[in-house]
């Protein structure tokens, strides 16, 4: 069988042309291709043509295969956060993953939809070389916007002025784009991340004295994302109480960092920390960690995908190969105070290594880089 890359573009109108001249790919709103050799060499693919002409394309496609399969990209594991823009039994308005499979559909009901995801995990979820020096350039720089965040909290600052300081120094190291900035704290659920988005003044607030801080930063080298996450303490000193919390998260969550290795499912990893817990958390003191401890027994509270040009990939991950790279940390609140860690690593041949510069996992060595942070600001 004979395969061939078609892509089918918008071209530019002479008006666009004179307009934007200086270079092939430069626009008002979206990047014009103009279908010609020229482009067609810039890009590798084989045919770029106007897209005047893909309807009868598929025609005549259908008419020597009328089962040709169409596989539309249906937006992954993302959605657009929401994958529904109309009640049911009404034609979709918004949401150009659900509208461009409509059209399809409204041209030709008989066509044969599949959704093009599995295959680009599997192209997308073992990383090449070059991939995974990007991701570990990406996680340099939300390595430093991640150490500014430190410096920066303090009682009576606000979410977005701690968010602020990490964009600046991630940008100032070199970052060319934003995946993830976000600090919780107080009484707000970690299950509320994405309402952000729409709700302007969540999770932006004042921070207290004796809160504790979860922070989850990602900024991006080349469209590759990076991730880290870290609780931290608002006063720059946890509570006996919480440190106590600090430290048993963190070594149920070691556990399953020394699960990794080639073959291993996501069920194995969490049910590996799970045990932990479970075998140790006789031995915890307070009340607070007691019902930590609780929340930590709960699979969902052990959040695990995989990561990459999307900040989630594969969700949730049924088996790490070499060369997955794999974000996994426990996420959870206890009383209003929120609980939070998490690295991306690397699937390799004898286990995992972290594809993020070292932060410190234990209360007494988190407290201590955030003071010598704050004292080199001085």
């Amino acid at each position: 069988t004979t395969k061939e890359s078609w892509l089918f573009v918008m071209a530019p109108t002479a008006r666009e042309q004179r307009r934007f001249s200086n270079s092939v790919l430069n626009g008002w709103d979206s990047a014009y291709l103009a279908p010609d050799h020229q482009t067609e060499q810039l890009l590798g693919i084989e045919h770029i043509v106007a897209w005047d002409g893909f309807a009868d394309f598929i025609e005549t496609q259908r008419k020597a295969n009328l089962k040709i399969q169409f596989y539309l990209d249906q937006s992954g594991e993302g959605k657009m956060v929401a994958d529904v823009s109309n009640p049911p039994g009404l034609a979709p308005i918004e949401n150009p993953y659900l509208l461009w499979a409509a059209a399809i559909k409204a041209k030709w009901p008989d066509a044969n939809i599949a959704d093009a995801t599995p295959i680009l995990h599997k192209i997308r979820a073992v990383k090449t070389a070059a991939e995974i020096a990007l991701m570990k350039k990406a996680a340099e720089f939300t390595d430093a916007g991640f150490r500014a965040a430190m410096a920066a909290i303090v009682p009576g600052r606000t979410n977005r002025e701690i968010e602020g300081a990490a964009i600046a120094a991630a940008f100032r190291a070199g970052a060319d784009g934003l995946s993830w900035p976000e600090l919780r704290s107080g009484p707000v659920s970690s299950r509320t991340v994405f309402q952000k988005f729409y709700d302007y003044h969540l999770l932006n607030r004042t921070l207290q004295a004796g809160e504790t801080a979860p922070m989850d930063l990602g900024f991006s080298s080349e469209f590759y994302k990076g991730d880290v996450g870290r609780t931290l303490p608002v006063s720059g000193h946890f509570t006996p109480d919480q440190r106590e919390v600090i430290d048993f998260m963190n070594n149920a969550y070691q556990s399953g960092l020394k699960a990794m290795h080639d073959g291993v499912s996501g069920d194995e990893i969490i049910q590996t920390c799970i045990r932990y817990v479970e075998n140790h958390k006789d031995g915890l003191h307070s009340d607070l960690a007691k019902r930590a401890a609780a929340e930590l027994l709960k699979p969902t509270r052990w959040v695990m995908y995989t990561h990459g040009l999307d900040m989630v990939e594969i969700y949730p991950p049924k088996e790490l190969h070499i060369g997955n790279t794999v974000a996994f940390g426990p996420d959870f609140d206890v009383d209003g105070q929120g609980f939070y860690e998490e690295d991306v690593s690397l699937i390799t041949a004898d286990g995992h290594q972290l594809i993020n510069p070292p932060l410190p996992y234990a209360a007494a060595d988190i407290e201590k880089m955030m003071a010598q942070l704050k004292q080199s600001q001085k």
